[in-house]
């Protein structure tokens, strides 16, 4: 809709979509997905293009405490949340305790990359607003999110909360017990370190 009487009311919401759009877009190329390739999988949804594709993938939320749309993992994951949330638990990283890493001067804090909060792995899902995961841990999510802090692991941690023999991190961080969020830092310029 566009018309004069609602600019006051339409601007803020334009102007969030764009956040999101742009947000969306850089998530996607650095996942690697910005390709036509990847957008135009068999059996996929058609897309028009990269950013149609993106905001349907990917799932943002407006923080709490900032008001700013941060990235909260795939849309898919939604579905698992239904209408039922705290909203006061829909907080960016950069305003939440987890955010114990250094912001990135580059990228802010759209590309902190957390360890998983079941295992010692790097988290690729950031799910419900409020836990990160590695994959097998998602996968599993309904029985790991649902162990006690007594019968969660050490640190070395495996995925599905498994514990580990020896006493060395696969992540080769100092972290907090396993249970608690705890972010590694920026992932697009670690990722640069390593090329």
């Amino acid at each position: 809709m566009i018309h004069p009487t609602l600019d006051e009311l339409l601007t803020p919401i334009r102007e969030l979509y764009k956040d999101v759009k742009r947000k969306a877009l850089m998530r996607l190329e650095y996942e690697g997905l910005h390709t036509v390739e990847a957008i135009m999988t068999p059996g996929a949804r058609f897309y028009n293009d990269p950013a149609s594709y993106a905001m349907d993938r990917y799932a943002y939320y407006v923080c709490y405490k900032c008001n700013k749309a941060y990235y909260g993992g795939e849309a898919r994951c939604d579905a698992e949340v239904g209408e039922n949330y705290d909203p006061t638990e829909l907080v960016c990283g950069g305003c939440s305790d987890v955010a114990r890493a250094q912001m990135c001067p580059k990228h802010g804090t759209d590309f902190l990359e957390y360890k998983c909060r079941y295992c010692c792995s790097v988290a690729v899902f950031f799910c419900f607003g409020t836990t990160h995961f590695c994959n097998p841990c998602h996968d599993d999510f309904q029985r790991v999110t649902n162990l006690s802090k007594s019968e969660l692991p050490n640190c070395p941690a495996g995925p599905k909360a498994k514990q580990l023999e020896g006493d060395e991190c696969p992540l080769h961080v100092k972290h907090p017990p396993t249970g608690e969020e705890f972010a590694l830092g920026c992932g697009v310029c670690r990722n640069a370190h390593t090329f």
